[in-house]
């Protein structure tokens, strides 16, 4: 199937009651997991490549991989760009043929974060590509969760007007990094944000929330869901139980689990999100 943008994932437009899932992918392995989780629960997926795997790895080989596998699967799939924080990679990744692109200016200065956010829309869009933009702080770690850093509402919906982003990421109690469900979310912001912003949501660091906010965020406005770092931990247990045992070494066989726990995970995430069957 032709790659789409994540327009084209919600072909009857946003006021569905499912989100559709963004899941990190770092090699082989974590893109054929993801490709068949989706293919499994017929849904729409988001193969997001992120700045640690483009320093890894290097972005056109990335894409390049992810592309051959996406495009030989029924299921529409975008491929994503996720967290850049610099107009060249943006630019890169456009050319290569990303079909979506996210630039995170959550560090500069509001202003700095509208003009720069702007530029990236519109090479975006001049490109068939979405684009999405994040407003408001998520922390690494829930020790340095403050509210004050929370996306307020009058802003998101001024930034999202005036920047014409496809997307937005908005912090309501959510931390990148974590590696245990307990972070739950401010849903009463939520709301509030879903009434005055006019593009869908995005809400970053799920695998540290727990399910049922993820349930009830989804039902205010939550559109697309990002999970990372659930799928690194599904493939390192597995690969290391793997490892533990006496059978003879092969690591190809070793990698295969790890990719299997990764499918199992997205598979579930898919379920949790609501968006099996709607591909």
């Amino acid at each position: 199937m032709t790659l789409q943008n994540l327009a084209g994932l919600f072909p009857r437009g946003y006021t569905n009651d499912w989100a559709v899932g963004h899941f990190n992918v770092h090699n082989h392995e974590f893109m054929r997991a993801v490709i068949d989780a989706a293919e499994a629960e017929q849904a729409p997926a988001i193969l997001a490549i992120g700045m640690l795997s483009i320093k890894y790895m290097g972005l056109a080989p990335l894409f390049a991989a992810a592309r051959n596998m996406a495009t030989s699967s029924p299921v529409p799939l975008a491929i994503h760009l996720d967290h850049a924080r610099d107009l060249a990679t943006v630019k890169q990744a456009l050319e290569l043929g990303f079909t979506s692109v996210m630039f995170d200016g959550s560090y500069l200065s509001y202003e700095e974060n509208v003009a720069q956010t702007r530029k990236v829309v519109t090479m975006a869009h001049a490109a068939g590509a979405t684009a999405e933009g994040e407003i408001g702080i998520l922390p690494p770690s829930m020790e340095q969760m403050d509210a004050t850093t929370f996306t307020r509402p009058e802003q998101a919906a001024e930034f999202a007007d005036t920047t014409g982003v496809d997307f937005l990421a908005v912090s309501l109690g959510s931390v990148h990094g974590m590696q245990t469900k307990g972070a739950t979310l401010d849903l009463d912001l939520l709301s509030r944000l879903n009434e005055s912003l006019r593009c869908p949501m995005v809400l970053h660091g799920a695998s540290g929330v727990i399910d049922t906010d993820i349930r009830a965020a989804i039902g205010c406005g939550i559109r697309k869901v990002n999970v990372n770092t659930e799928l690194k931990i599904a493939f390192k247990n597995r690969l290391r139980a793997a490892m533990a045992t006496d059978e003879p070494i092969d690591l190809l066989t070793d990698l295969r689990e790890g990719m299997d726990a990764v499918r199992e995970a997205c598979r579930n995430r898919i379920r949790t999100f609501g968006s099996n069957g709607e591909a």
